[in-house]
């Protein structure tokens, strides 16, 4: 502004002013339209590279939790990427170690390498081992690049992955939502689940949750471009379920009669806080039991409809927790107690980001992971599996996973939930 102001005041002198002091001020509006382009071209610089450092800065924190409460292990392996990169000694990470080591694929690009030099400090041109946090964890936390066509956008949040790559090929093959809902993508499988399902099923050592792994057609929630938690819960939750109204649309209005519903088909809050408080004994469902966690739920704001009660069921279904330590509900990225996952039969121990940070729980175990580091090492070990059992044993174990996605009746599976919480006085969802 400042830089303005002196223009338009050299502009206005240049009119009235002497030849000697023209001359000054012809120079001094020169160098101050020189710096106004210069500061033009640096914010537009900044702009272009806005994505990538978004994706740092919020990957950061998640580093940092993941680099303590990860165990020796990890921390040792974090040691070990970074001088695998800084192969020059001098302890710093230069840009054509970084594009060296990279190899190939979206990563490679300079602009994920000034975004952790910027994250580091302005004027950065190499990084340290700190800096290098946040790249470790995208990689060892699996968080994919979009595979549709023409997206390859990188994927923070919810993505859909292939279940029968995920245990029975070398890579996995992953799309953001938008893609998915669209079916934009060329795949030769058609069995996926979302990764908080498919977690899920991995931590209940069940075969496949009461969801449908199927595509459905950009539209049909009727949510799209919505931002907001609740909207893309329901947008997830719509591309399970819509598709299985075809030919099935009287089983599932029998199915959520139970469910208290009003005379204008919708269910007010005292009656979703009464029906959630003598229906339900599970730890989660109790905490579901509040008017926050109604109000996510409501997209509308007018009272629960039943695209939100099946929402309700996706949450369930999906293993979505709440932290333990403030009881918040965890929509997005959590950290769960690695013995407490792997002890079958034992409910998780899950925390916030916050919580954990902040030592704000009590709790007998230390290791902690958050949900796609643990996801990503399940799909690790389950491909190192195979690569060690006979082909056959792994091409027929792939194989009897995709029979299973295909034989089990999702509106089955979640009728006889919603009639075992009206029947029963109890929870088994979960």
């Amino acid at each position: 502004m400042v830089a303005v102001e002196i223009a338009g005041a050299a502009i206005i002198s240049y009119c009235f002013g002497s030849t000697w002091v023209n001359i000054f001020l012809v120079t001094l509006m020169s160098i101050t339209l020189w710096r106004l382009w210069l500061i033009f071209q640096e914010r537009a610089s900044v702009e272009e590279k806005t994505a990538e450092r978004k994706v740092v800065e919020e990957m950061a924190p998640f580093a940092e939790m993941y680099y303590q409460f990860g165990g020796e292990d990890v921390r040792k392996s974090a040691t070990e990427f970074f001088e695998s990169m800084a192969v020059d000694g001098d302890g710093r990470v230069s840009l054509t170690e970084y594009s060296s080591f990279m190899d190939e694929g979206p990563l490679r690009n300079q602009k994920w390498f000034n975004a952790l030099a910027e994250g580091a400090g302005r004027g950065r041109d190499s990084l340290g081992p700190r800096d290098v946090r946040p790249l470790y964890y995208i990689l060892k936390s699996g968080r994919p690049f979009c595979m549709g066509l023409g997206c390859q956008k990188f994927v923070g949040g919810v993505y859909f992955t292939c279940v029968n790559c995920f245990h029975g090929s070398p890579s996995s093959f992953s799309v953001c939502l938008e893609c998915y809902e669209s079916k934009n993508f060329r795949h030769e499988h058609t069995k996926f689940l979302d990764n908080f399902a498919l977690l899920e099923v991995k931590r209940t050592k069940s075969k496949i949750p009461a969801l449908r792994s199927t595509a459905a057609n950009r539209g049909d929630s009727g949510c799209e471009g919505a931002e907001t938690i609740s909207s893309e819960l329901h947008r997830i939750a719509m591309v399970y379920f819509r598709i299985t109204l075809d030919g099935l649309g009287c089983k599932i209005k029998t199915s959520v009669q139970s469910f208290p519903f009003g005379r204008d088909g919708r269910v007010a809050l005292h009656d979703f806080l009464e029906f959630m408080d003598k229906k339900c004994n599970n730890q989660n469902f109790k905490y579901m039991n509040t008017p926050s966690f109604f109000k996510i739920l409501d997209k509308d704001k007018q009272g629960l409809d039943l695209v939100d009660v099946r929402t309700l069921y996706y949450i369930v279904q999906s293993g979505r927790p709440f932290c333990r330590g403030c009881r918040d509900f965890l929509a997005g990225t959590f950290f769960t107690c690695v013995t407490c996952f792997e002890r079958s039969g034992q409910s998780s121990f899950c925390l916030c980001l916050s919580c954990l940070r902040d030592n704000k729980f009590r709790h007998d175990h230390h290791r902690f992971r958050d949900n796609y580091v643990m996801l990503q090492e399940i799909s690790k070990r389950s491909r190192r599996a195979r690569t060690a059992a006979p082909q056959v044993n792994s091409e027929n174990y792939a194989n009897r996973l995709g029979t299973i996605v295909d034989t089990l009746d999702p509106i089955l599976r979640l009728t006889s939930e919603i009639v075992s919480l009206s029947a029963a006085g109890g929870c088994v969802i979960m």
